[in-house]
């Protein structure tokens, strides 16, 4: 298989964003593949991707969009409109956003894509010391393991996993990433709810980058 080739899971958000840029720094040739699960976020993503996916257009390849909105019929949490508490602490919010077995179902999709392709890399913008399981660096490995079994050796490339945000705050201004272009909610699609962990987040990254009055 092709080693500078690359299945890039896209959401428009802040973390597949900067690491798109960081994929094209290193000289990948990159497949982003967005996928639509039933997300409520969806246009929000759609709308995000279109204008980054501009910055790319002679240098890359356009996004491959998946539509399998069905899943949110077995899915839970705050993407597919399953928010339980008036409480709106991080704590709770942390609780609610959580898309059970999300990122396993999303690399799975994408190695397929990356199979039939003949490519050996996927990327994910998983990023966070203390985030969801399906976010850490054993699940990373593990599933990177179980795919080996089920259809060939992938390297699932994953350069924020466990680490702060900071990092990549700093790689999105090394990089010069227009933050201000993307789209991270985990609630509403046709705008940002300033609530969720992802808006905070996004947020917090266009403050540090002065970029503060384009959220």
């Amino acid at each position: 298989m092709d080693k500078g080739r690359v299945v890039l899971l896209f959401s428009g958000g802040i973390d597949s964003t900067v690491l798109y840029h960081w994929l094209i720094n290193a000289d990948y040739d990159v497949f982003p593949i967005h996928i639509n699960y039933g997300q409520r976020t969806y246009l929000g993503e759609m709308n995000a991707i279109r204008e980054i996916a501009k910055d790319f257009e002679k240098l890359n390849r356009p996004p491959l969009y998946i539509d399998v909105p069905g899943l949110r019929q077995v899915g839970s949490g705050s993407l597919v409109g399953e928010i339980k508490t008036n409480n709106y602490s991080l704590d709770e919010w942390f609780r609610e956003e959580f898309f059970p077995n999300r990122n396993m179902i999303l690399i799975s999709i994408a190695a397929s894509y990356a199979y039939k392709l003949n490519i050996s890399n996927l990327a994910i913008g998983v990023v966070g010391e203390n985030s969801y399981n399906d976010t850490r660096s054993s699940f990373i490995k593990s599933i990177a393991s179980t795919l080996s079994e089920s259809l060939s050796l992938f390297e699932i490339i994953a350069p924020f996993v466990d680490k702060s945000r900071e990092i990549v705050i700093n790689e999105a201004r090394r990089l010069k990433v227009p933050i201000e272009k993307t789209f991270s909610c985990n609630c509403l699609g046709e705008r940002h709810c300033l609530l969720c962990s992802s808006c905070l987040d996004r947020q917090h990254a266009l403050e540090l980058l002065g970029k503060q009055n384009e959220f």
